[in-house]
């Protein structure tokens, strides 16, 4: 089983994200899975995730009360989240916009704003993510996610957001920032 939540601001993607990962978990990978999101469309600001709960087997849980990974996208996201960041497994953070403070936990620190930027825009960030997540988890696949990508978004953002699958991957497979 593995467990997931994708943090940030409204607006940046976590809710893509999670469906992104959702559906290669379950319609490429096979896996039961879960997915629970929180976006409040009235409010303009604030925090939204998605958490992702999957396994081979069928599931008898839905809540991600301390996720296996932890990635987070902002930086007021991670300081309401501190105490879950810290008993997570592992914490992956875009360190383009979100700071450690020191935090006493296993973190990825990837500039991952600044990497989507490099491919043309920052709201890939959050593909740069899922590939970070598919390089250290032998659960995500980082093909799965390129399929699902196909699959979910529109024609004109697919080749963007597969290379920033591929960029997130690479960062920690091969250290190619």
């Amino acid at each position: 089983m593995i467990k997931i939540r994708i943090g940030g601001w409204a607006g940046q993607g976590t809710v893509l994200a999670g469906r992104i990962l959702a559906t290669s978990l379950a319609l490429e990978q096979d896996m039961y899975v879960v997915q629970k999101r929180s976006y409040s469309a009235a409010v303009r600001s604030g925090i939204s995730y998605s958490d992702i709960i999957a396994d081979e087997e069928p599931l008898d849980e839905l809540v991600v009360d301390v996720p296996d990974y932890l990635v987070i996208l902002y930086q007021k996201t991670l300081d309401e989240w501190n105490e879950m960041a810290c008993n997570s497994g592992t914490l992956i953070l875009d360190s383009t916009r979100v700071k450690t403070a020191n935090l006493p936990c296993d973190i990825i620190e990837v500039p991952a704003g600044d990497m989507a930027e490099e491919l043309g825009t920052s709201k890939a960030a959050n593909m740069v993510l899922l590939g970070v997540l598919a390089g250290l988890s032998s659960q995500v696949e980082l093909d799965a996610l390129k399929r699902a990508v196909q699959r979910y978004l529109p024609s004109k953002y697919v080749d963007m957001n597969i290379k920033a699958l591929q960029r997130g991957y690479e960062f920690v497979t091969e250290g190619k920032p």
